[in-house]
């Protein structure tokens, strides 16, 4: 079977989303499209506003054949990191000819030619980087600099006349735009395929002119009890009104993080994969001053250092994750979530030619012996942090335990 891949969230999934895979089978004559999923938390440094199960049954009846994890560390990484790992993931299993992804442009060229700078010229780039963060520019706004400046040398033009530099730094500052270029400079065997992002962008808020919604608006659409039935599938809908909804209410774990904080040493916090340049000390001094997770984040947020990479530290502290101990590059196994009919014969058709690179796991309790050290981390540390998701929830944990889980199966 031929396959196109798909890294996404779905946090909640709805009609951009469903525009997406089908103008993905379409563009790639695909047989299936695979996603490669977000768990229950997700890379804006929050939980997922609905569980990795439900979300993952909503992605298989509105377009997908097979929906994979892609682990909780990644998801908590920076942008790079996370594309990635769901390039890998998508590449390892083998049947993936493709990979598309949307994105504020549609020019290919552009952005493969971005992808390809940062990708041959990243330890220059990467200096530049280390010198404009130590003056007080935040990792994103350095990056953007650094970029520009090559690019002018390579060139011999100055920036703000040169149309094509002019286009590539149109794409540094847009959020999809920027996970794009991150998947291109991941893709070693996939080809990629740009999707033009319809209606709102990224994190947009609500505008009631657009047929298609950002998934910020939704979350807080719904949070705020109101309709949401004109921008998502009837599943997300109902989800939405009947599930234990978090996400933008991250206000609810700010006593979790606090006493997280109170109770750890400066240097494990600081050993997180978002923490160093003493942020460790200002979390300490500034969470009295705090009453919520919000206020916390804002109060310490900086030109130097972004919400997002505040969100991800908190959370990564919440749930342990530290260098020391996680310090994996990539996915070890590739873990199924759901799958439907055409799902379910193209891991029979990984398994009989053995295309995958990576374990299949299908059922944790069934996880062979021959896993790999990192492997068995990895998968711990999914499973510890959906019991915590389910306790900040309200969801039974007990019954929502991994050991508990299978694959959700359409028919």
């Amino acid at each position: 079977m031929k396959a196109c891949g798909i890294i996404a969230e779905y946090n909640p999934l709805h009609n951009g989303h469903v525009y997406h895979m089908e103008q993905a089978r379409l563009l790639t004559g695909a047989d299936a499209v695979v996603v490669a999923m977000s768990g229950d938390y997700v890379q804006r440094g929050e939980p997922a506003i609905i569980d990795k199960w439900i979300r993952t049954e909503h992605a298989l009846r509105c377009g997908a054949d097979l929906v994979i994890e892609i682990p909780l560390l990644f998801c908590l990484g920076n942008a790079g990191q996370y594309a990635a790992a769901g390039v890998k993931l998508l590449e390892s299993i083998g049947k993936v000819s493709s990979i598309a992804f949307g994105s504020e442009s549609d020019n290919a060229e552009t952005l493969i030619r971005v992808a390809e700078t940062l990708r041959d010229k990243e330890a220059e780039i990467e200096s530049s980087i280390l010198k404009m963060h130590d003056k007080g520019l935040s990792y994103p706004a350095s990056r953007e600099l650094a970029y520009v400046q090559l690019r002018a040398a390579m060139k011999g033009t100055e920036p703000d006349s040169d149309p094509d530099i002019l286009s590539e730094i149109s794409l540094l500052d847009k959020p999809n735009a920027i996970l794009a270029i991150e998947y291109v400079k991941a893709m070693r065997r996939a080809k990629p395929v740009v999707i033009l992002r319809k209606g709102a962008g990224y994190g947009d808020s609500f505008d009631e002119t657009a047929a298609y919604q950002s998934a910020t608006a939704i979350r807080k659409l719904a949070l705020d009890g109101k309709d949401t039935g004109q921008y998502v599938p009837e599943c997300t809908e109902e989800a939405l009104k009947t599930c234990h909804l978090t996400g933008p209410d991250i206000d609810k774990w700010f006593d979790a993080l606090t006493y997280a904080v109170l109770s750890t040493d400066v240097e494990t916090i600081e050993d997180c994969p978002s923490g160093g340049e003493g942020l460790a000390n200002l979390m300490k001094s500034s969470l009295s001053e705090a009453s919520s997770w919000t206020d916390f984040i804002s109060g310490i947020k900086s030109r130097r250092y972004t919400y997002t990479r505040l969100s991800r530290l908190c959370m990564q502290l919440l749930l342990g994750i530290t260098r020391s101990k996680y310090d994996i590059s990539g996915p070890e196994y590739i873990r199924v979530l759901g799958f439907n009919e055409k799902g379910r014969k193209l891991l029979a058709e990984m398994r009989d030619d053995e295309s995958a690179d990576l374990p299949v796991i299908i059922n944790v309790n069934k996880v062979s012996g021959n896993l790999r050290k990192e492997a068995l981390k990895l998968l711990e540390l999914d499973m510890h942090a959906a019991d915590i998701y389910n306790l900040m929830t309200g969801e039974d944990i007990s019954k929502g335990n991994e050991h508990r889980r299978t694959p959700v199966i359409i028919e």
